[in-house]
């Protein structure tokens, strides 16, 4: 009795193989498909041509996995700061305060100086928060 393996399955064998920690029975069964079809053979033979970092010598990989959480964090904290600003610096010339004239803008109208320069710092957070979003975007978070 044959059964035939899905792509999906042999695709997730071939993470399992290609990440070296896949048994003799397993890389048999990957290699015996990859000879009978050849897309499968050609993804495997692209995925085995890409060149993973060597890990520096007296570094482990938890070292490498942790400076990349901490890069992870750091830029998750810059994003938050850019995007926190960009709110404060777009509201804050429109803030307003009621007296006996009625509601009045307390920098909008009366300090011109100040809300451009207000507005000129949350143009350049809210294009920070672009530029990161892109940078997320391209990396397929």
């Amino acid at each position: 009795m044959t059964t035939k393996i899905s792509d999906d399955v042999m695709n997730d064998l071939l993470t399992v193989y290609l990440a070296g920690d896949a048994s003799a029975d397993t890389k048999t069964l990957v290699e015996a498909h990859a000879r009978e079809h050849q897309p499968f053979a050609a993804r495997l033979a692209a995925a085995g041509a890409v060149v993973v970092p060597e890990i520096a010598p007296g570094r482990s990989a938890r070292d490498a996995e942790l400076r990349a959480l901490a890069q992870t964090r750091q830029f998750i904290r810059l994003r938050t700061i850019f995007f926190a600003s960009g709110i404060l610096f777009t509201a804050l010339p429109l803030s307003f305060g009621s007296g006996s004239d009625g509601i009045e803008f307390l920098i909008l109208g009366r300090e011109p100086g100040l809300m451009w320069a207000f507005w000129s710092i949350a143009a350049a957070s809210w294009t920070a928060c672009v530029i990161m979003a892109r940078q997320i975007r391209s990396t397929g978070l």
